[in-house]
């Protein structure tokens, strides 16, 4: 469960990434349109659905263990920020 949450949380955060990128071609590719750049870069049917189950998941399991969720979701982001840096993924 914690896999398929930092990989989903991988993909948020590609997707955050290149909507970082597209704000500066919003006239050009999008025309000017905030949402088109969005749905472009964060597929969310998809990946969003799958955020939300895993999350669940996720979340359920942690609940017998002491640390703080944050920490948790913390961590699992700098791994897949540190996977793309590297290009592992």
């Amino acid at each position: 469960t914690s896999h398929f949450m930092a990989l989903q949380m991988g993909v948020l955060l590609k997707g955050i990434c290149y909507l970082a990128e597209e704000i500066f071609h919003l006239q050009s590719r999008h025309r000017g349109s905030f949402w088109r750049a969005l749905s472009a870069c964060l597929p969310l049917r998809w990946h969003g659905l799958m955020l939300l189950i895993c999350g669940s998941a996720y979340v359920a399991l942690l609940d017998g263990d002491k640390q703080p969720l944050g920490l948790h979701l913390c961590l699992a982001s700098l791994c897949q920020l540190l996977t793309f840096a590297l290009g592992l993924h």
